[in-house]
């Protein structure tokens, strides 16, 4: 087994025990039903002035969502989210600030 495939493997282990769920990604390209995402409603961000504010944020598997913008949307079963900034992209996992 290759290093990708392990890597895989743990992406998917990782969404059954922390995910919450599908959603549907709707960006300017196009719509994405079915992506799995996982919502984080405190985490922490420094803005310009490096004062620490909680902002909420999702997060998507690169490999359902290829890009991401500001603007955006994450449709999941209990409300509609708007993409404000992409703050982490790994590769594979992208965490979006969202509100």
């Amino acid at each position: 087994m290759s290093f990708s495939d392990h890597s895989r493997r743990l992406d998917d282990a990782v969404m059954i025990h922390l995910g919450d769920g599908l959603c549907t990604y709707q960006a300017r390209a196009g719509v994405i039903p079915g992506a799995t995402h996982m919502l984080d409603r405190d985490f922490e961000v420094y803005g310009e002035d490096q004062v620490a504010m909680r902002v909420t944020t999702i997060s998507v598997r690169c490999t359902e969502i290829a890009k991401s913008a500001q603007g955006d949307r994450v449709v999941t079963p209990s409300r509609t989210w708007t993409v404000q900034q992409v703050l982490e992209d790994d590769g594979h996992w992208r965490r979006l600030w969202v509100s």
